[in-house]
């Protein structure tokens, strides 16, 4: 069915990068939420109705703040397509993460309004009276809601869409909550139990916990999480495969919404190499990153000596001295500055935000380098990794 939908609805199903692809899938699955939940309001409700039940009726009301949702996604998908303008000069694309926590805050409200309720009727007590047509609502609405998980997780993995995939939890979570009300339906039916605030209450503690989750995960990216190490190696296994490069550091990725990322990087070229060939390399690389990956990247080209055995002698042993230090040590930008009575070794050092001995680490690198040559000296900038890969 999702395939269907998508080959129907869906102009150019290849376009998952693109503000007007991303859109296309957003309001695909906008339409496609709405229809399914108020569908799904209309018949637990009257099932509710019929069988005099808070926790059916909790969750009829569930369904329609999720129908709400479908409206926040609908809307966020059109507002994040917009093209980028003078006071948004990156776009638009962060109202996807402020919607997920708008369609967060809407399903903490539904739950904290199924607690009221299902208290109430845990003070109150009053018989069901549930027959076969509550029963079978009840089933269907379990069906449609576990399809609907797999259609909004599939297609917020395809378009990396975190509203999407908030839904898609949202959905899981009402196949839970609605499977826990069919079975106290089936108790207070079949036995004089009556269970039906408690599980009502179960109901929407666990609606509010996946509410302040999706929160806590929307908060990150606005805030400026870690890029995709997958993205991060798939940017660096580009720029590598130019033999012209030698290497690259300082990668540093900005998250503008999904598919909108401003990157930065140092590419390391051969000292030797014509400077007009480094910079035709350097253009061609950062519209190869834009056709492939939608990532508006700017590269400082850095020159590294390549031929001088002396210069590659010293790198090598700074190198294998860090490793011996510690192996999660990096360095880059080495170059070495002769002097007639000592040597100055210029490089920087990675290290992880959390490592321990930041203080101390340059001169224990000093203390390293002396006992190899006591007239070599270090000169030592310390910076943390913007980006990790896998």
């Amino acid at each position: 069915m999702t395939k269907l939908l998508i080959r129907l609805f869906v102009k150019e199903p290849q376009d998952t990068a693109s503000p007007t692809g991303r859109l296309h899938y957003g309001r695909l699955a906008g339409l496609t939420g709405l229809a399914c939940n108020l569908l799904l309001f209309l018949l637990k409700l009257t099932a509710g109705l019929l069988s005099a039940s808070v926790a059916v009726i909790a969750d009829a009301f569930n369904n329609l703040s999720d129908a709400g949702s479908s409206v926040v996604t609908l809307v966020s998908f059109k507002f994040a397509g917009r093209p980028a303008d003078a006071e948004h000069p990156f776009g638009h694309g962060r109202i996807e993460y402020l919607s997920a926590m708008a369609v967060a805050v809407l399903i903490v409200i539904a739950g904290f309004e199924l607690a009221t309720s299902a208290f109430d009727k845990i003070l109150h007590p009053t018989p069901g009276d549930a027959g076969w047509l509550t029963l079978i609502f009840l089933v269907v609405s379990i069906g449609i809601k576990l399809w609907m998980a797999l259609f909004n997780r599939h297609i917020g993995k395809r378009i990396r869409s975190d509203t999407l995939l908030a839904a898609g939890i949202d959905s899981r979570n009402d196949v839970i909550c609605t499977a826990l009300v069919l079975i106290s339906t089936l108790i207070g039916r079949y036995t004089t139990v009556n269970i039906d605030g408690y599980v009502g209450l179960a109901v929407a503690l666990f609606v509010m916990w996946s509410g302040f989750t999706i929160i806590r995960d929307t908060i990150s990216p606005l805030l400026g999480q870690k890029p995709d190490p997958q993205l991060v190696q798939a940017v660096e296994d580009t720029v590598l495969a130019h033999p012209e490069v030698v290497g690259i550091h300082d990668m540093i990725l900005h998250d503008y919404g999904p598919g909108r990322v401003i990157a930065s990087l140092h590419a390391e070229v051969p000292v030797g190499q014509d400077m007009l060939v480094s910079h035709d390399v350097i253009d061609c690389i950062e519209n190869e990153l834009m056709e492939r990956f939608n990532i508006l990247c700017c590269i400082h080209m850095d020159p590294v000596d390549t031929d001088n055995p002396r210069t590659l002698q010293l790198k090598e042993m700074s190198i294998g001295l860090l490793s011996d230090i510690d192996s999660q040590l990096s360095l880059h930008d080495f170059r070495v500055v002769a002097g007639e009575t000592h040597t100055n070794l210029l490089f920087d050092v990675v290290v992880p935000y959390d490592y321990p001995h930041r203080d101390t680490l340059p001169a224990r690198i000093q203390q390293a380098v002396s006992a190899q040559d006591p007239s070599l000296f270090t000169v030592i900038r310390l910076e943390s990794e913007f980006a990790t890969k896998n």
